[in-house]
């Protein structure tokens, strides 16, 4: 297998990362962490590769361990290196993804002291870890090793655990760092490594019963999907339990969940019953399942009209009660949940909450498919033609800010697997994540749908070798942030421009004509419509491409505050309950 360092602590570390699944391996260059350059790249159980952005770099890690499930190193050089890590990390951590950061690190006794690149590493990522240790470079004793091993297992398996998330190695390391040794196959009597058995909870026949009675006595029911990945059988069982005219099934397209008897579009769905009658969809039972939820609007309305229980399923963040009405969490699979409500002696049918929902929802659609008939040349107008594009059996991920928001006012596509960073919903990232999805996901095409200002905040995640041929950019470019055309607040302010939108006339041409990445460029739905087929096509195109649309970003914040406005429904029919 090649050369590797001769610390023998580098030798546990790659030895424990096969062993726990690691198939990528993502460095940012440096010389200090060398010893782990020369072991993982020598070796061909790992695929590695080199994103000079230390920031780009974290997020190309968390999208291929978002993409292929399995955790993910990304290994830097000691000093501020590592501190560029910090945004994938807190993103990974609210979203429970297994990034797993090394560093490279100055031995302990010159940290403060002066030393070139030599900063407080250990614990630097205290507050967004799920775990993290210092290991020994060459341990010099049975003790040492037996440390090294069972640190790896313990903290890799935390990672990889269901309520896991971003772990931290860090690995002080003394010169020579080049030196290198002959490779020789693991000793038999070598530490076997620590497995955690991955136990599914039950709940006990008194907490059954005491649930089902306050199913049974809560005649409306919401339940509301966050973020998460496909789940064929989650989708079969809310389908299930949309059938019980008592329960609204409400979902974004983040949740990859699809089926005509959801509430799809919760803000274009919401807008009509905020000023007009909004008791009538509180709801007496609120369950969620799954990660971020984007709407504000549902938040700030069921924050303000609260449901009398409030139940939280699965293990992460027990205690997260987003709707300041928590009454239970229940720390199990959402699959076994849902099996537990399909049961008999759940009573059926006891309100027409659910009609209630879906009847608005219905109403909104028809609204909102014969404005886009007319509607003008916009943002609005360009996600229509867009999303209308996106292959079946392809993934889109999704910007931040308004394009995200875009997207949720459109029914989602069944076929189509939903991305977006809405762990902590940062601008930061967003493309370097999605092409560290197309990497460990190379068999189908990856579209990116993003803004201007989170398009040039994160360039450099085409400043590479790696970025894939089955990558594909749209490029909204309305000349600023959006969001702040849209939301209340900026535009009344004289510095809102400048501070806010950050108004510029800059192009993502010469980027990507200095990163080798084919260029379209559009100002019209005929000129976007006429390049599509051939920008599409990754057959006979060995490099990923971007499609710059041009828009006016003050008429599209008002086309969209239109839209909002003539979808809403007036005179909401009111079913008898």
């Amino acid at each position: 297998m090649g050369k590797v360092s001769e610390k023998a602590g580098v030798q546990q570390l790659v030895e424990s990362f096969f062993n726990h699944g690691v198939k990528y391996v993502v460095f940012s260059p440096g010389s200090r962490n060398a010893p782990l350059v020369v072991s993982f790249a020598n070796d061909e159980r790992f695929k590695c590769f080199v994103i000079p952005d230390e920031r780009s770099a974290a997020f190309y890690a968390m999208g291929m361990a978002e993409q292929s499930n399995t955790p993910v190193p990304v290994m830097c050089t000691s000093g501020s290196a590592l501190l560029n890590y910090y945004p994938a990390v807190s993103e990974a951590f609210y979203r429970n993804i297994p990034l797993i950061v090394v560093s490279a690190d100055r031995p302990s006794e010159w940290t403060d002291q002066g030393d070139g690149q030599t900063i407080r590493q250990e614990n630097v990522f205290h507050n967004h870890i799920c775990a993290s240790v210092a290991l020994f470079e060459n341990p010099n004793s049975d003790d040492q090793r037996w440390f090294n091993n069972r640190s790896l297992d313990e903290v890799l398996n935390t990672a990889k655990s269901p309520k896991g998330g971003p772990v931290h190695f860090n690995f002080p390391f003394t010169e020579p760092l080049y030196k290198t040794i002959e490779n020789v196959e693991s000793s038999k009597d070598a530490q076997a490594s620590i497995e955690v058995l991955d136990l599914h909870p039950q709940l006990s026949s008194t907490q059954k019963e005491e649930l089902t009675k306050i199913w049974n006595n809560s005649p409306r029911k919401l339940i509301l999907c966050g973020q998460m990945p496909k789940n064929g059988y989650l989708n079969e069982q809310l389908k299930n339990l949309a059938n019980d005219r008592s329960v609204a099934i409400v979902v974004e397209n983040t949740s990859n969940l699809q089926d005509r008897g959801f509430i799809h579009c919760i803000d274009r769905t919401i807008s009509s019953f905020l000023e007009e009658n909004p008791a009538l969809y509180q709801p007496d039972l609120l369950i969620t399942i799954g990660g971020a939820v984007i709407s504000k609007k549902i938040k700030t309305y069921l924050r303000k009209f609260k449901p009398k229980h409030n139940w939280k399923i699965g293990q992460e963040f027990p205690y997260m009660d987003t709707y300041q009405s928590l009454t239970k969490t229940i720390p199990i699979q959402a699959n076994a949940f849902l099996d537990f409500l399909l049961e008999d002696g759940f009573n059926r049918n006891s309100s027409r909450y659910g009609e209630q929902w879906k009847q608005l929802d219905y109403l909104t659609q028809g609204n909102h498919m014969m404005y886009l008939e007319t509607a003008p040349y916009s943002d609005l107008s360009v996600f229509n033609l867009i999303l209308d594009a996106i292959p079946d059996q392809s993934s889109l991920h999704l910007s931040n800010s308004s394009v995200i928001r875009y997207a949720q006012l459109f029914d989602p596509i069944k076929s189509i697997s939903y991305y977006c960073n809405r762990g902590t919903s940062g601008i930061d990232g967003s493309t370097s994540t999605a092409i560290g999805n197309a990497i460990a996901g190379d068999t189908q095409l990856h579209t990116f749908i993003t803004g201007d200002i989170s398009f040039f905040y994160d360039s450099n995640a085409f400043w590479n070798h790696h970025v894939p041929s089955n990558f594909r950019v749209f490029l909204i470019n309305n000349g600023g942030g959006g969001i702040f055309n849209i939301i209340p607040g900026p535009k009344s302010t004289p510095q809102g421009d400048e501070f806010f939108v950050a108004k510029h006339s800059f192009s993502a041409k010469s980027i990507a004509e200095a990163f080798n990445v084919n260029y379209y460029a559009a100002n019209s739905m005929l000129e976007i419509d006429s390049q599509l087929d051939v920008f599409m096509e990754i057959q006979d195109n060995d490099r990923p491409a971007i499609m710059e649309v041009f828009t006016d970003g003050d008429e599209s914040g008002k086309i969209l505050l239109d839209y909002l406005e003539k979808t809403k429904v007036k005179d909401i029919p009111v079913l008898e309950m």
